[in-house]
């Protein structure tokens, strides 16, 4: 993947340190797994499209909420990834075989 530029809003940040207690740039770390996995994350009432990128960081699973804001990523929320989403990426990596 080539540098891209990341932003986030200083408020989200400081609520996903307190919740999860990652900083939102630790995203661009899930994105540093060659064999992450892109899924859609539709929710209705956010009004745009979000998408999830699901990766390993040093063994494991992280899951980024971002969106596409013309070339830079803007992520909304980092956190460990929940079974499900584990799951979608061995899924995933097991067909790219």
């Amino acid at each position: 993947m080539h540098a891209v530029e990341i932003e986030f809003d200083p408020a989200k940040n400081a609520a996903n340190l307190a919740a999860h207690g990652l900083a939102l740039a630790f995203g661009a770390a899930v994105f540093g797994d060659s064999g992450h996995l892109i899924v859609p994350s539709h929710r209705t009432e956010d009004g745009e499209d979000r998408w999830k990128a699901i990766g390993l960081v040093d063994g494991k699973f992280y899951t980024a909420v971002h969106v596409w804001r013309g070339e830079a990523i803007r992520f909304i929320s980092v956190r460990r990834s929940s079974a499900g989403e584990q799951r979608l990426y061995h899924s995933a990596s097991r067909r790219s075989e």
